[in-house]
């Protein structure tokens, strides 16, 4: 097995340093994502914050924020935190590549540095370089934190869950609407003709902060205890997604039980069939063209179908 070990301040995790990280588990067999202190730069987040936040963006499943680092992610990934140099944890841990990104000649410039400072720690360091996809060049830390909690960004560039760390709102909201994502991600392996992901993921966005800013639903919201009922939904979603995923197949049930959990969140009560479809209702003006594709995001008859019990 062949480890590198891919460092950064990560306040916050982007989908510019997604982009790497994929890149990277191309060649390697695993990667370490060490969350490291810069001394030059002043971070929003505390590094057990930005390593939960990492860890969840790549598995929105499961509950990260209970555990402790390191977290090992499907036998390939690990995400840890260091106090120290990163060539000190990667002696520690006989790992002898280093993975970094590249933006732009200005970051070429201070990896270059980095890159010989490195090798005078210790020599057998290696350094592989990664450029960012063009499409990704504006999504840096920077631009995720200028960004964050304004109305008119439909692409923040970030994970909802970190949102919600940026923003000191519940962390649950945030988990909820990146399973919700995570999930309905696969439905368009079956229908090119349907809403595109990068869609959906402005509808989305706009519907988070539409609901982030209103206190009122925001305060029903926690009044469900909704961590208890995502730990218990998300436990048993992740192999039927990957399943459904393989067949080509819309894992409705599993999507629909997000989308289910997000009203009950926010309405005062749900006792009938027609509380549910008003709720989902209110939810799909808030996104505006969300489910309005070939295939419903959410299916309002199965949701009733599911609450008739209660």
């Amino acid at each position: 097995m062949t480890s590198a070990i891919y460092a950064g301040s990560f306040d916050p995790w982007s989908i510019g340093h997604e982009a790497i990280l994929k890149a990277s588990l191309d060649v390697f067999s695993e990667v370490h994502v060490l969350v490291a202190v810069n001394p030059s730069k002043q971070g929003t987040l505390g590094p057990m914050a930005r390593a939960r936040i990492i860890a969840s963006a790549i598995d929105p499943c499961s509950n990260w924020w209970d555990q402790e680092t390191p977290f090992h992610i499907d036998g390939k990934i690990v995400v840890a935190t260091t106090p120290g140099l990163v060539v000190e944890y990667a002696g520690t841990h006989g790992i002898r590549h280093l993975v970094r990104g590249l933006r732009s000649t200005t970051d070429f410039e201070s990896e270059f540095n980095l890159y010989f400072s490195n090798k005078t720690i210790d020599s057998r360091i290696q350094t592989w370089a990664v450029l960012c996809p063009p499409e990704l060049l504006h999504c840096s830390s920077t631009y995720v934190r200028s960004v964050v909690g304004n109305p008119a960004a439909k692409k923040v560039g970030t994970t909802f869950v970190a949102q919600c760390a940026m923003l000191n709102a519940p962390i649950s909201f945030g988990r909820l609407f990146d399973f919700i994502l995570y999930a309905s991600t696969y439905r368009f392996e079956q229908e090119a003709v349907d809403l595109d992901i990068g869609q959906l993921k402005a509808t989305l966005q706009g519907l988070f902060t539409t609901l982030l800013r209103s206190e009122e639903k925001m305060r029903r919201w926690l009044k469900h205890e909704p961590d208890l009922e995502l730990d218990v939904l998300m436990s048993k979603s992740k192999p039927i997604i990957h399943k459904a995923f393989e067949l080509h197949e819309y894992p409705k049930e599993i999507v629909c039980s997000g989308w289910l959990a997000l009203a009950q969140g926010i309405s005062e009560k749900i006792q009938s069939k027609k509380d549910v479809s008003q709720s989902l209702h209110l939810l799909s003006t808030l996104g505006g063209s969300l489910g309005r594709g070939h295939i419903p995001l959410f299916d309002t008859s199965y949701a009733e179908e599911m609450n008739s019990g209660s």
